[in-house]
């Protein structure tokens, strides 16, 4: 994913004490890691970490040799069902590995390579599979995304061209490079020749804004959530930094933030740009030009390069906007299809016209999504199954069930002992790793069901809508 004519003095990675890696830098480390991941057949390298060097430098290695890459967890469960020939753990992770089936090899960016021991082959890999990501945000479903090598080429070609992106630009990693949005932002970046600034700090901190600052940062990332917590100190950090470019996914953006976030970046003779995006599109859809607000508020812009977006007639609802259906997108970085273990890995392309799972219309080519037509939501960014999230709190004698609302809030409804509940809801929001205030617990007498017996999630939904925990006999 490097631009392979980038001058080799010119700067690649700027890291957290102040060392920059060049082009030339980066190479040699990535010829490094190479020789640590070699293998007689395509191999499936886990990477377990995110936003640290043993990470970048495995991905970037893994795909120059032709591997898959899989980011998701070092769970036994995880290697249990896709047998990865390679795992790179977390930073200061790996003691469990062992164990596991697997033995330390070469040290890559501070960590060891583990290597599975077994002689037996795991089944094949798709050529042309570069990448799993994970489907279900942090939950640890194994559940996952197939993405193609020129998917991941062609929709960072389609970013650099959307945003203009040149060799000058130094975008920090503000989101989780495990993730789709925030991975997006390291290929883009180092396929264009530019720059990126490798932190791991939250998009709000102190020390993220001071090494950026450094750096000289001239992006910033991030989802709905961030900008919402933007405060006078944020704005006066902003101030002393070279941003001029700023970018927002993950879930919608209330009209009134945009168009403050807009006419911030317009004093900072800079632009802000709404995107939208999913996993099984490698990333970024649509993206919407500063130049078409305000008169396109509420979009989430056009089709980026290469795509196409259709909308396809579904079942009608109360408050479905003139012309709404389920959202389809063709273009660059269109998913092969999802896999739940090893055995998926060797399944080819699959999938042609992505259903995006998401309700909206189009007005003269530009988008306005107005909702999910399933229970995979979307919380900080993170795209999450609201159904795993009831399995990880599951209590026998305890009923619960899992809604979202609005301002990216997890309800959890409980009927049962109030103490457990809350036990549950610190664990939906350790899961999740987002502050506690996204969790809100409602206590109920029972939950109500369907005719046939399933939990009746529309009334539990209707009940956050109307702020009542609601009653059902």
């Amino acid at each position: 994913m490097t631009h392979g004519e980038a001058p080799p003095r010119s700067p690649a990675v700027h890291l957290v004490g102040g060392r920059t890696l060049s082009y030339g830098d980066l190479a040699a480390l990535v010829g490094e890691a190479e020789r640590s991941l070699r293998h007689d057949t395509k191999a499936l390298v886990l990477c377990a970490g995110d936003r640290d060097p043993a990470t970048l430098l495995t991905y970037l290695a893994a795909l120059r040799l032709g591997h898959t890459v899989a980011f998701l967890p070092a769970s036994s469960e995880i290697l249990s069902k896709y047998q990865p020939e390679f795992v790179v753990p977390a930073p200061g992770g790996g003691s469990d590995l062992t164990a596991l089936g697997y033995e330390p090899g070469a040290d890559v960016g501070g960590s060891h390579v583990f290597r599975r021991r077994s002689t037996r082959p795991a089944g094949d890999i798709f050529p042309d599979t570069a990448l799993l990501l994970s489907t279900s945000g942090t939950t640890g479903s194994p559940k996952a995304v197939r993405l193609s090598y020129d998917a991941l080429a062609d929709n960072a070609a389609a970013i650099v061209r959307a945003l203009g992106v040149t060799a000058a630009e130094r975008a920090p990693t503000t989101l989780p490079i495990t993730h789709a949005y925030g991975l997006s932002v390291v290929n883009s970046h180092l396929s264009a020749g530019a720059s990126i600034v490798l932190t791991d700090r939250s998009p709000l901190s102190l020390a993220m804004w001071d090494h950026a600052t450094r750096a000289g940062a001239t992006s910033f990332a991030a989802v709905p959530t961030t900008y919402a917590a933007f405060g006078p100190a944020h704005l006066n950090l902003l101030e002393r930094t070279e941003i001029r470019t700023m970018t927002q996914s993950g879930a919608r953006l209330g009209d009134e933030l945009t168009m403050r976030l807009v006419r911030m970046m317009e004093r900072r003779r800079g632009r802000f740009f709404p995107m939208y995006g999913q996993t099984e599109a490698t990333s970024r859809i649509t993206c919407l030009d500063p130049a078409a607000l305000p008169d396109r508020l509420g979009s989430v812009g056009t089709a980026v390069p290469g795509g196409v977006i259709t909308i396809a007639p579904t079942e009608a609802h109360d408050r479905a906007a003139p012309g709404e259906g389920a959202v389809h997108y063709r273009g660059p970085g269109v998913m092969l299809g999802y896999a739940s273990g090893r055995d998926d890995l060797g399944r080819g392309p699959e999938v042609d016209l992505l259903d995006t799972g998401d309700l909206g219309y189009l007005r003269d080519g530009y988008l306005y999504l107005t909702g999910r037509t399933k229970r995979i939501v979307k919380v900080l960014g993170v795209r999450t199954s609201l159904d795993d999230l009831e399995r990880v709190v599951e209590r026998s004698g305890h009923p619960s069930a899992v809604v979202r609302g609005e301002d990216d809030v997890v309800y959890l409804f409980g009927a049962g002992d109030p103490e457990v509940h809350e036990q549950q809801r610190r664990r939906l929001a350790e899961t999740l790793g987002v502050p506690s205030r996204h969790v809100a617990v409602r206590h109920v007498d029972r939950l109500p069901q369907t005719p046939g017996g399933k939990v009746d999630y529309r009334a539990l939904a209707a009940a956050v809508d109307t702020r009542e925990a609601g009653s059902w006999n």
